[in-house]
């Protein structure tokens, strides 16, 4: 024993003082406002993406080709880098750090899994044309020959994504947001300048070797950022933690390992499902995805993780109630108010320079049948975080996994249906909203609140009905756009406003105090 320590142990013991419980209690409002402005930041950066790559791509082959080789490489990483690693990532960062030992842990993940990631590339590599052939089996030879030319350059970012992924959950743990906020900004940045080099030099590489290489450059910084903050101690790459950190890993993935499974054959069946249809249809469901996601990456994620990383068990019912209460006043009348005017939408956004009515038609049916379940998934994926953050990861699994059959089974009947252009795609986004909605029930029933929640989500729904018959009206009367969007993102504002003084008690009880002064300074003389 080291003479500090026989100083830290002849120490009295020292009673646990009362003042931090203020700075525990703002954790996670600080952390979920960081994460907030990265993914804001990210957005914003990724609605300029879709719009420039609708503008120079539109939805064609090219567009499709390079939705697709995306798909191909990430999907095989589901399981080392989707929603279940952060669950397992961030709790054995923390209780390593209550030990002493989290930066060699750190370490031993980051080599573990980086080299799982280099076996998956190589197989992707090597299997490259089957693979494709299997995921996307609808596409065109020629569709086919471009995705495979994209998957051989982006293929080389695989374990830089996953190193990066396994050192923002160390970032997390520490309660640091930085590689986080990075992650999805520079993809976004790095896919801009890849569409601006094709622009100028009309060479088809030039919109993957961005991708790959920014991945490997943000892998680099986060990498000597960890090390130079001393939070990665570079002995923990010794073979023997690698292999027992790999295998704790594993250990604690295996109830979540059919999460990944599920959501692999989720999104290959919607893939086949979307190569079946039109040329362009690929790209359009991407491009009314980025209008969708943003509730989940702007909302839910930073909630969910904040949450996970100062969970405490005798306020938990509580900060769920307050969570659900702002979640469902926010995004109810919004999951309304994109039903309605969802050809609006996308016609705003992307409809310019290469896009096409058949890419507006597509994109535009897609988005309309996401919005349905748009606020349940919202709510229903920080709902899980609760789940995983009481360590009831089995019943999480289950949930998520009945989610994605539901699903599977809409994409699959789409896959053999296959209804023309805008039905197919509608087709899709139904299954979404259906996954959704069924994830919010499954999370919602498991917990001892379920009638509290039930309830709100009962008041909430009056809002949204408003906006609903709000929204037609002015779609019935208002013939051009600028002024139907405008009308309708008042009512949608109203709306909100109107489900804020409904389910926010705290909000109510101060405005209708404040209104009170405001009357009684009006009667005075």
């Amino acid at each position: 024993m080291s003479w500090k320590e026989r100083l830290r142990g002849s120490a009295p013991p020292q009673s646990p003082p009362s003042t931090p419980a203020a700075p525990t209690r703002a954790a996670p409002r600080k952390m979920a406002a960081l994460l907030m402005l990265g993914a804001l930041a990210s957005k914003i950066l990724g609605f300029a993406r879709e719009i420039l790559m609708a503008q120079v791509l539109g939805a064609s082959l090219l567009a499709d080709g390079y939705r697709g080789a995306v798909t191909v490489i990430l999907l095989p990483l589901c399981f080392l880098q989707n929603e279940s690693a952060p669950a397992i990532l961030i709790p054995m960062l923390q209780r390593a750090q209550s030990e002493g030992r989290a930066p060699r842990l750190l370490a031993s993940l980051c080599c573990a899994l980086t080299l799982a990631a280099i076996a998956v590339m190589l197989c992707v590599q090597a299997l490259g044309a089957w693979w494709i052939d299997l995921m996307l089996g609808g596409f065109t030879p020629e569709a086919k020959a471009l995705t495979l030319s994209y998957v051989e350059i982006m293929s080389v970012a695989m374990p830089a994504s996953v190193l990066v992924n396994t050192l923002a959950a160390g970032e997390i743990a520490l309660g640091k947001t930085r590689l986080s906020n990075l992650r999805a900004g520079l993809l976004n940045l790095s896919m801009i300048i890849g569409l601006a080099l094709y622009a100028f030099l009309g060479w088809f590489g030039a919109l993957a070797w961005p991708f790959t290489l920014s991945f490997n450059a943000l892998a680099l910084f986060g990498l000597w950022s960890r090390y130079g903050e001393r939070t990665l101690d570079p002995s923990g790459a010794h073979p023997a933690m690698i292999l027992a950190a790999g295998r704790e890993f594993l250990w604690r993935l295996r109830p979540l390992l059919a999460i990944p499974f599920a959501e692999q054959t989720q999104v290959w069946i919607e893939r086949l499902a979307a190569s079946r249809n039109v040329t362009g249809a690929v790209a359009s469901l991407d491009y009314s995805r980025t209008l969708s996601d943003t509730a989940l990456l702007l909302v839910s994620q930073p909630i969910g993780l904040a949450y996970m990383s100062s969970y405490r068990k005798d306020e938990s019912h509580h900060q769920i109630e307050a969570i659900a209460r702002l979640i469902l006043a926010l995004t109810v009348p919004a999951s309304a108010f994109v039903f309605v005017f969802a050809s609006d939408i996308v016609r705003l956004v992307f409809f310019r320079g290469a896009f096409s009515e058949t890419g507006l038609l597509l994109a535009s049916a897609t988005l309309r049948g996401v919005s349905i379940g748009l606020w349940a998934s919202t709510l229903g994926w920080i709902l899980l975080r609760h789940l995983n953050s009481e360590g009831r990861n089995a019943r999480a699994t289950l949930i998520v996994v009945g989610a994605y059959l539901v699903n599977i089974v809409i994409n699959a009947l789409g896959a053999r249906l296959a209804p023309p252009l805008g039905l197919g795609m509608l087709l899709i986004g139904l299954g979404e909203s259906a996954r959704s909605l069924t994830l919010l029930a499954g999370t919602t029933w498991t917990l001892p609140n379920r009638g509290r929640l039930m309830s709100l989500i009962c008041v909430a729904a009056a809002p949204g009905a408003a906006m609903l018959a709000v929204g037609w009206m002015i779609e019935t009367q208002a013939s051009a756009l600028a002024p139907r969007l405008i009308a309708g993102v008042a009512a949608c504002a109203v709306c909100t406003a109107a489900g804020s003084f409904l389910l926010l008690p705290q909000l109510r009880d101060a405005s209708l105090s404040k209104l009170r002064i405001l009357l009684r300074t009006g009667e005075a003389p």
